[in-house]
């Protein structure tokens, strides 16, 4: 039987400062593949493993763990001028194994002109995933992109396809059946609008602001261009099973300062049951 990736959304207790003197507030479950939210006041620069984080002007910022995070990583905060440190634990995850069958030979072992395409491919994401834009969108805060959908593929799987082991999954897939309309999860900038690409078939990449941004891929068609801006609920296109897909589902991805992490994620922004001051 296939386990099931389930979400437990804590907050993490252990976390050590040293010499610190202003309440950070922490609002999330620290653990690979987890998206934080997080408020510093008075704080000009943040880093998480000397990576500089985008920091709004109230010292609200966003990170998140790898699905293969090290399971200790250093946050610093400039406050007032004085650098504080901080460790945080991270707790490991269990993921996924799936064995898919049935995958077109050659979506498994792709030709030279498929590995061609697919450096386009990748190129293009990342290009999208990197667009720059101020405006916090996110605090819209998220909801599920499709309707009455199931999860048939979660975060962090590994996937072996035809027998071959494959890389591990980087977003969530939700089965509904083909032409049923997907929503923008929240406000945001459509960064790209293009397909049929090798693997993510027809997709849509929209930015929310500090560096995050959503992916919706296999899409049947797409009804947004690159540059439209995008209310929470719009309808960007539609279930389909083009890419790399054995049947009709929307492949749900979600991306910060080039780290994937679990989408499901998204859905606690703001909520201050999972909060606490540091």
């Amino acid at each position: 039987m296939r386990k099931h990736y389930k979400v437990i959304y804590s907050i993490c207790c252990s976390l050590f400062a040293a010499n610190s003197v202003h309440a950070v507030e922490v609002c999330g479950n620290f653990a690979q593949g987890e998206l934080i939210q997080a408020k510093a006041e008075n704080s000009a620069h943040i880093f998480l493993n000397d990576k500089e984080l985008p920091v709004l002007e109230d010292g609200t910022f966003l990170f998140a763990f790898a699905r293969d995070a090290q399971l200790q990583q250093t946050l610093q905060i400039d406050i007032d001028g004085k650098l504080t440190n901080y460790t945080i634990p991270v707790a490991p995850t269990a993921w996924d194994i799936q064995k898919i069958n049935g995958v077109p030979p050659r979506k498994v072992t792709p030709t030279d002109l498929d590995n061609r395409k697919i450096d386009k491919e990748r190129e293009d994401l990342h290009t999208a995933l990197s667009y720059q834009i101020k405006t916090p969108y996110w605090q819209k805060g998220f909801v599920m992109p499709v309707n009455k959908g199931r999860t048939s593929g979660n975060f962090g799987g590994q996937r072996i396809m035809n027998g071959k082991p494959k890389s591990p999954h980087q977003g969530m897939d939700i089965a509904a059946p083909e032409g049923s309309p997907v929503y923008a999860a929240s406000d945001g900038v459509v960064t790209l609008s293009d397909g049929e690409y090798f693997y993510t078939g027809n997709v849509v990449v929209i930015a929310h602001g500090q560096n995050l941004s959503t992916i919706y891929a296999h899409l049947k068609n797409r009804t947004v261009q690159k540059g439209d801006k995008v209310k929470q609920g719009d309808i960007i296109g539609h279930v389909g099973k083009t890419g790399r897909a054995t049947g009709p589902h929307l492949h749900w991805g979600a991306s910060i300062n080039g780290i994937r992490f679990q989408p499901l994620s998204l859905l606690k922004i703001g909520d201050k049951n999972f909060c606490k001051n540091l």
